[in-house]
């Protein structure tokens, strides 16, 4: 408002009326701040509310370490295999697998010097489960009756090298000589535990005749062959002689 003015107290209430009654001039728009340009410019009566804010999430970055170690972690993951049954036929190869490595293992437990002799039931038993068969012309096992085919007191070497030839050729063979009596003596003899006698075959006589060299003739006239190992082979008129030292 103005300044007081003198002349008399209805001449100064009046001019005080007018005066504020007149206009007031408002400041040019460059000078008000923007709450008084917001003010001036909404509509009167208008309520002025506050401003909202949105949440906004934001993921936790992660570090790098924990990044590479994520990483990792999913290269290291390997499916779990499924199982998957195998046909009977594998179980029973394996079956008889790890029965011929066993035998195989008992057998050649023995030093050369301290011989294992087996008994009859066991050879018979082990050269069936081998597919080996035996045979004797009186029908019997026993040791001291000369028709007979007896396998007692045969040292384990000579159950062994025989099963092997076996493997080795894939051929059938028939054993007809062991341990009994009628043998010819001596120190590496049948009855010693050293020789086994074999039927003579086609499939026998190949493989003995062309994977072992020759090594003479015995005395009687038998040809020899020996293997790399040290048997001896010698081929008689119905059966062959070998001797496993």
């Amino acid at each position: 408002m103005g300044t007081y003015r003198p002349g008399g107290v209805i001449e100064t209430a009046r001019w005080y009326v007018a005066e504020a009654h007149q206009p007031k001039a408002r400041p040019h728009r460059a000078q008000q701040s923007p709450a008084s340009r917001s003010a001036a410019n909404r509509p009167a009566g208008r309520r002025v509310e506050a401003p909202r804010y949105e949440a906004r999430h934001v993921e936790a970055p992660r570090s790098e370490a924990r990044h590479v170690e994520a990483a990792r972690h999913e290269a290291r993951r390997v499916e779990a295999p499924r199982f998957k049954a195998r046909p009977v036929e594998a179980r029973h190869a394996e079956t008889r697998t790890w029965r011929t490595r066993e035998s195989a293992a008992l057998l050649s437990r023995a030093l050369p010097r301290h011989a294992v002799r087996v008994s009859h039931a066991f050879a018979i038993d082990r050269l069936a489960q081998e597919g080996l068969s035996w045979k004797s012309s009186g029908h019997c096992a026993d040791r001291h009756n000369r028709v007979c085919t007896s396998m007692q007191a045969m040292r384990s070497e000579t159950l062994a090298g025989v099963i092997n030839l076996k493997r080795e050729s894939g051929c059938k063979i028939v054993v007809t000589g062991g341990t009994e009596a009628g043998h010819a003596p001596g120190a590496f003899s049948h009855a010693a535990g050293y020789k086994i006698d074999i039927r003579h075959s086609e499939c026998v006589d190949r493989h003995i005749t062309r994977t072992y060299p020759k090594a003479g003739v015995r005395s009687d006239g038998a040809a020899l062959y020996r293997s790399a190992d040290g048997a001896l082979f010698a081929s008689e008129s119905d059966h062959w002689d070998i001797l496993f030292r």
